[in-house]
């Protein structure tokens, strides 16, 4: 029970405030509970960050399950589910706070951990590619500098283009990724010289 108070206070105050400026003195305070009782549970307020970025790793698996339940086809598995992924950490207000805060303040415990979203993200799609390869679906020269590229491409669509460009819609972030991925750039397999 009160490791739920102080879960649920930490969350509104590194919500509201972000990592660095919140205290434990107030995580306490707005749980109702002692400093003591907090350190029995989460023997550092990393320990509460890390806590909270499991939580993402397990809400990101069971959107990534949601999308493999449909048995749609390699490739609009893949798209769904990065696209998936990547909508719901530009979504999660959490995340964002501590992302930017990771900017600022170049906190290593901070950024170590939202590396560890990134890196689940790019192990889905890595896993994804592999499974394609093996399958006969695709071919890559290395998996590592693909799964990065794919990576790259939704999070460049997804976040960086911005109001200066064309409006984009789902629709066109996911049949444009999805085209390159299975047809690459080249037309009609002719070599270009």
């Amino acid at each position: 029970m009160k490791e739920k108070q102080i879960i649920e206070a930490a969350r509104k105050l590194f919500h509201k405030f972000g990592f660095k400026k919140v205290s434990m003195d107030e995580i306490a305070n707005a749980a109702g509970v002692t400093k003591k009782t907090i350190y029995m549970h989460f023997p550092s307020k990393e320990e509460l960050l890390k806590y909270f970025i499991k939580e993402e790793l397990t809400n990101m698996k069971n959107i990534v399950e949601e999308v493999e339940k449909k048995n749609s086809g390699f490739f609009e598995t893949v798209n769904e589910g990065i696209y998936n992924l990547l909508i719901y950490k530009k979504e999660k207000d959490f995340l964002n706070i501590i992302a930017e805060e990771a900017e600022w303040l170049k906190n290593p415990v901070v950024i170590q951990n939202l590396q560890l979203i990134d890196e689940q993200i790019q192990n889905y799609i890595k896993q994804k590619l592999e499974e394609a390869k093996e399958k006969g679906y695709i071919y890559y020269e290395d998996v590592d500098v693909t799964s990065f590229l794919v990576y790259k491409m939704y999070m460049a669509l997804i976040f960086d283009w911005d109001e200066n460009n064309k409006k984009l819609d789902d629709k066109i972030i996911a049949n444009t990724i999805t085209n390159v991925l299975k047809n690459g750039l080249r037309k009609g397999g002719k070599e270009i010289e």
